[in-house]
């Protein structure tokens, strides 16, 4: 059964009883020699450890291998969890959930639950990840399957660094902060929360803080501010009205507001639990689109990226796409001729941004001209909302699908949008996400 905590972490112990393999390097000291900054553009390359280093990233019953493992998971409008091997195309099903109305994920954890009051959130490991370290990565897998629940109801967002999930729930606006070592093995312990009220809360670790929103009393205007692990306020906030999304970044993590976007990042130098920087940059003036007859552009709807990367992307109201850099702070808009729903930054050479607007055609755009460099129309049909659409990206693919159908486009964004396969899911998912990268 899983089991939950609210204290500090027992040491580790083998996860969901999977013997550890022997490619696992069981004693000696992780070496850090060599290594960049964490928010380095070049893209790492993949390390194993050797039998006198432990590897970063580490976890007991976890297997390394050379490549990354990338999956899609995957929940049925009937709770059913399916985990898809993109690598082999092999399905495997585990436990199912109860009927969601609301799924998130970062990128290994998947958190899902209803909006009954009498629900709760449950949380399924889909046994694949990937841990940057520098200048290289490693890739690992393990047993996927459920590990653990919360009481909490509602929809909820969920922002994680290697050693902390911070998920935030709408309907209480409080913040509550996972061990997120602890959830790898089994166990559901809770570090901290960060009390508020009820508002479209959002939080997502800074180091070995978190950055956390709050209102003072409901329909008051958000707040964001740092906070130890646990629980203690560090300085003073950030107003972010219009409180819309975060996502996070190598480089830390970045909020939408209604009047720009606020970029959280580590404090400087070798204390991890310092207060994090927090700066906010407003959009950039209107003024261009008035000129040229176009629609202003609204606040950024929603925000995505390609994992570990520093760059986000989301839709810009009608106007386009705002395209942001957490390590310039630079936002710029990439305007488009239709309505963009959703929109994911790859964080690649060119800055590109993959992209479906309201007619479901999917855009590959770049950054750097806002030329469409490709684009495949047709595949997922007319979008309801944005909600609608499972849009995800990694180093070469995009993945799109859509809940009213069980196929999975995979899509080659370096080369004109090509469709490279149609893959057929277990059943059509209410919630797919990207895993293991």
């Amino acid at each position: 059964m899983p089991r939950t905590r609210l204290i500090s972490p027992l040491p580790r112990v083998p996860a969901r009883g999977l013997a550890p393999r022997a490619s696992l390097a069981l004693v000696g000291m992780l070496a850090l020699a060599g290594c960049t900054s964490p928010g380095s553009e070049t893209e790492p390359t993949a390390s194993a450890p050797t039998t006198e280093e432990q590897a970063h990233g580490f976890v007991a019953g976890a297997e390394e291998l050379a490549e990354a493992q990338t999956s899609i998971g995957s929940i049925g409008a009937d709770g059913s969890v399916s985990v898809l091997n993109l690598l082999t195309g092999e399905s495997t099903a585990l436990d199912a959930v109860a009927p969601a109305s609301w799924a998130v994920s970062d990128g290994r954890f998947i958190f899902s639950g209803s909006d009954a009051a009498d629900g709760k959130t449950e949380i399924i490991d889909t046994g694949v990840w990937t841990v940057p370290h520098g200048d290289h990565v490693h890739y690992y897998r393990a047993t996927p399957g459920l590990v653990g629940e919360l009481t909490e109801t509602g929809a909820a967002r969920v922002s994680s660094n290697e050693g902390i999930a911070a998920l935030s729930f709408e309907t209480s606006g409080t913040t509550v902060v996972l061990d997120r070592h602890a959830l790898g093995q089994g166990e559901t312990v809770e570090l901290t929360r960060i009390e508020s009220a009820a508002h479209s809360a959002a939080a997502a670790p800074v180091g070995d803080a978190v950055v956390a929103s709050s209102v003072a009393s409901a329909g008051a205007s958000p707040v964001l501010a740092a906070y130890s692990s646990d629980g203690t306020k560090l300085g003073e906030g950030v107003d972010c009205p219009g409180l819309s999304d975060v996502q996070q970044t190598s480089l830390g993590a970045t909020f939408a507001c209604a009047d720009g976007l606020v970029f959280a990042a580590p404090a400087e130098g070798e204390d991890t639990a310092a207060a994090p920087s927090i700066t906010k940059v407003a959009y950039p003036d209107a003024a261009s689109a008035d000129a040229a007859g176009t629609t202003a552009p609204g606040q950024a709807t929603s925000l995505d990226s390609r994992p570990h990367r520093p760059a986000v992307a989301g839709p810009a109201g009608d106007s386009g796409i705002w395209l942001a850099s957490s390590r310039s702070q630079e936002v710029t808009l990439l305007p488009t001729t239709r309505p963009i729903l959703t929109a994911v930054a790859v964080g690649d050479d060119s800055d590109r941004v993959v992209a479906v607007d309201d007619e479901g055609t999917l855009l590959v755009i770049d950054g750097e001209s806002g030329e469409v460099t490709g684009s495949q129309a047709g595949l997922i049909g007319t979008p309801e909302s944005a909600s609608s659409i499972h849009l995800s990206v990694d180093t070469s693919r995009a993945y799109l699908s859509t809940p009213a159908s069980a196929e999975l486009h995979e899509i080659d964004y370096k080369d004109g949008a090509r469709v490279a396969r149609t893959l057929e899911l277990p059943t059509a998912p209410a919630f797919a996400f990207e895993t293991g990268n």
